[in-house]
């Protein structure tokens, strides 16, 4: 029993041929079973071989955007939370340092 298709060529899976592979599936906006079809693979495999080339999410670590345009949007997202977090900071700051002022009769809850 040979290893080849039904057109005499032998599958091609080596890492070049997939790294091009998934680059015509995202690039062209076709679908991965016509770009599948097209290149005389599995649709499985094309999606196999996308997932296994995107770095995995650890504990901390985020995946960058792959488009300048996400990058961005997440940049101004993150910015604003920036700025909600350090308005939260403040204001707990200001907060703190009323409650932990001594009360002018000594003793707290003393009235005369």
């Amino acid at each position: 029993m040979k290893n080849k298709q039904d057109n005499g060529a032998t599958p091609r899976k080596d890492d070049a041929f997939k790294r091009e592979a998934i680059r015509l599936w995202k690039s062209s906006g076709r679908s991965a079973e016509t770009t599948a079809r097209e290149l005389g693979i599995s649709v499985f495999q094309l999606y196999d071989w996308n997932r296994a080339g995107r770095p995995t999410r650890a504990a901390g670590v985020a995946v960058p955007p792959e488009s300048k345009e996400l990058l961005q949007a997440e940049n101004e997202r993150l910015r604003a939370e920036l700025a909600r977090i350090t308005e939260q900071r403040d204001i707990l700051k200001k907060a703190a340092g009323i409650l932990s002022e001594p009360s002018p009769s000594g003793m707290p809850g003393l009235k005369r």
